[in-house]
């Protein structure tokens, strides 16, 4: 083997052993019937969001798309022609603007959309690199088998930054456009952006390219971080891309208006939104965010086979309805039957599975009815509160934060938010009026108030009708135009009281109709909105589980190592590395059954920043002990412990001192 350069490896015929193949059971049993479940109910939602989220883009993208239109037909530009894409503070928000806008620029024939970001290169020379080799990778729709770049031309080797290639080969493809998209530059370095656009604008009279530049302050503060040389080779146009906040509230809007089986709860929802706002990441994570959590709901929860339709009781495995048994929901809902008398109900349910099975499937359907109900009232809230918005001092008020007060079961008719929207109803101009009426008829309010909200309707805009053609103007009782201070001196004392103005009829008239339209609201909000968590088996049908969401987005291992190293014991569950006490409470103490990694961390924990080798050795082999093994066993579980320690990045080498090394991490940071 010392002199030969290589050798035939032949194994001996083993063939390994058959693998069988193991069916799910228990509660697993029904994972095949969840995952289609899953996968039928969320691909209704997941194309409304792509819908949404396409409508909320339109605009930009339009203008945008018109702007490269215009800058290709203009053959002899005076400069590079820039779209400056305004994103105010969350620049993420063009994030999703510039995907669909790659998206669809790259079903052209002739024209390249490139991206690029302050982490693709540090200097020029990787900045060019990295455009060339993007532009000159293959595009969809070019019909050409050639992948390969130019490097050569009259005998000359071009260098891999050279913007030659991108000249040879837009040549050659006969492109009509390169447009690079530079994300976020607020994070690139002023003279490097300026570098990069100097060297732009010499080529653009042979290559024909357009910048977008993505800005989240303002264009006059980009315009101060580049050179002025950069700035005379580009002709800017301003483009304002929808608020990040607009987003959100449209993919809430989906959320609620779509009639779906199962919905996020209160907990869940503000978990997503904060993480959305906390990172400040593209829209296009919060659909995903909710697809996570949708998908560990159906996982993870074998209940969930009971939220089929078609679902046959047949079809379902004896141990899912003793799981069943054990929701908390359902503890609850026998204690009530039990205050109320109902113990054979409730004996019936315990031992029949046939009668759990009917139960749930009526309380599950009730409570999807009751909550498809609700969205719309609070998409009405919401458009009320928009409208009532100028002419009131009502807060501003987001779709998102309603449906967290709706789910959590505090929004309801006495809530502060909706008897102060009520009086400001009250209080309402014929005009304001109008427009709520416009908000209310457009099909959130259903019968049975329908019809009396349409004969309300009718009686006010007759009221106002007659005015309009008398020249007068309506006034309500219940504003505060219509009341007066009046002071009065009562044994020395001032008294403040308020006073009506004398109305009209028609003005009395008005004022009963607007509180009748007010009593109406009133009366039908109280019957729409309702707490999900007060309905039996509510937990199949609201998804609030943060521990899987939060796991997995927002994951803390170096927590879990320093709790697996400092309490062995949590993981391996072993009564030898159990800690003191009775009661096993007590705290974690050194023990030579322990892992070595774990003793020597515990060693760790009490040394300074620096750390002598030998003294930590001489430690660890006094608590090991005699254990049946040798010296030389033990100083290699203590090279180990401390190898994995080095690589988990808790020490490290250090030149100060010979023999020792240095602490890097300290517990709890």
């Amino acid at each position: 083997m010392e002199y030969e350069k290589c050798y035939v490896y032949e194994p001996e015929d083993h063939r390994p052993a058959k693998r069988r193949k193991v069916e799910p059971q228990g509660l697993h049993g029904s994972w095949n019937v969840r995952r289609e479940a899953y996968e039928t109910a969320w691909g209704t939602q997941e194309a409304q969001f792509n819908e949404k989220l396409g409508d909320l883009n339109a605009n930009a993208i339009y203008k945008l798309t018109t702007f490269l239109d215009e800058a290709t037909r203009d053959s002899n530009p005076s400069g590079i022609p820039a779209a400056i894409l305004s994103t105010g503070p969350e620049g993420s928000s063009s994030t999703g603007v510039i995907d669909q806008l790659s998206r669809e620029q790259n079903a052209q024939k002739r024209r390249v959309f490139i991206r690029i970001s302050a982490s693709t290169g540090t200097n020029l020379k990787a900045l060019l690199k990295a455009i060339i080799q993007k532009a000159t990778s293959r595009q969809d729709g070019i019909d050409d088998e050639d992948e390969e770049v130019t490097t050569q031309k009259r005998g000359v080797k071009l260098l891999n930054y050279d913007l030659q290639l991108l000249a040879d080969y837009v040549s050659e493809r006969q492109l009509e456009q390169v447009a690079i998209a530079v994300g976020d530059t607020e994070a690139f370095d002023s003279d490097l952006l300026s570098d990069l656009i100097e060297s732009l604008g010499y080529w653009h009279d042979r290559i024909h390219i357009v910048l977008l530049l993505s800005v989240a302050t303002s264009a006059s503060s980009l315009q101060q971080r580049l050179s002025r040389a950069a700035v005379t080779c580009t002709k800017g146009q301003l483009f304002d891309v929808a608020p990040s906040d607009a987003q959100i509230e449209g993919v809430v809007e989906t959320v609620i208006t779509d009639s779906s089986i199962t919905w996020p709860g209160a907990d869940l929802m503000n978990l997503v939104l904060e993480r959305q706002s906390d990172y400040i990441q593209s829209i296009d994570g919060l659909p995903l965010s909710l697809k996570y959590a949708h998908m560990s709901h159906y996982y993870a929860n074998a209940l969930t086979v009971f939220l089929i339709p078609d679902i046959k009781f047949a079809d379902i495995p004896s141990d899912h309805f003793d799981a069943l048994r054990n929701v908390d929901s359902f503890r609850q809902h026998c204690r009530h039957l039990l205050d109320n008398g109902q113990g054979s109900q409730v004996r019936d349910l315990l031992e029949s599975n046939s009668v759990l099975f009917t139960l749930a499937r009526h309380k599950i359907r009730e409570l999807q009815t009751r909550l498809d109900g609700m969205m719309p009232v609070i998409n009405l809230l919401y458009q009320i509160q928009g409208t009532l918005q100028g002419y009131s001092t009502l807060p501003t008020r987001y779709l998102s934060k309603l449906y967290k007060l709706a789910m959590s079961g505090r929004l309801t008719s006495d809530a502060s938010l909706i008897r102060s929207m009520l009086l400001a109803i009250r209080k309402s101009q014929p005009e304001i009026i109008g427009f709520v009426f416009l908000v209310c008829s457009t099909g959130f309010i259903r019968d049975p108030y329908m019809s009396r909200f349409v004969t309300v309707r009718r009686d006010i805009n007759r009221l106002i009708g007659q005015a309009a053609e008398e020249n007068q103007e309506l006034h309500s009782a219940d504003h505060v135009q219509n009341s007066t201070l009046r002071t009065t001196i009562v044994a020395q004392k001032v008294e403040l009281s308020k006073q009506k103005a004398t109305l009209s009829k028609r003005d009395e008239a008005y004022t009963k109709l607007l509180r009748q339209f007010s009593d109406l609201l009133e009366e039908y909000f109280t019957a729409s909105l309702i707490d999900p968590k007060a309905f039996p088996f509510h937990e199949l049908v609201v998804y609030d589980l943060r521990s899987p969401y939060r796991e997995t987005f927002t994951p803390r291992p170096r927590q879990a190592i320093e709790r697996a190293l400092a309490a062995p014991h949590d993981y391996l569950d072993c009564d030898c590395c159990a800690p003191d006490g009775a009661d096993g409470n007590g705290e974690a103490t050194l023990s030579a059954s322990q892992p070595a990694t774990a003793v020597l961390y515990q060693l760790y924990l009490e040394s300074g920043s620096l750390i002598n080798v030998s003294d930590l050795r001489q430690a660890f082999l006094a608590v090991l002990g005699d254990e049946g093994r040798s010296e030389d066993e033990n100083i290699a579980l203590f090279q180990r412990a401390l190898a994995e320690l080095k690589c988990l990045g808790f020490v490290k080498g250090t030149r100060k001192r010979v023999g020792h090394v240095a602490k890097v991490a300290w517990r709890g940071l």
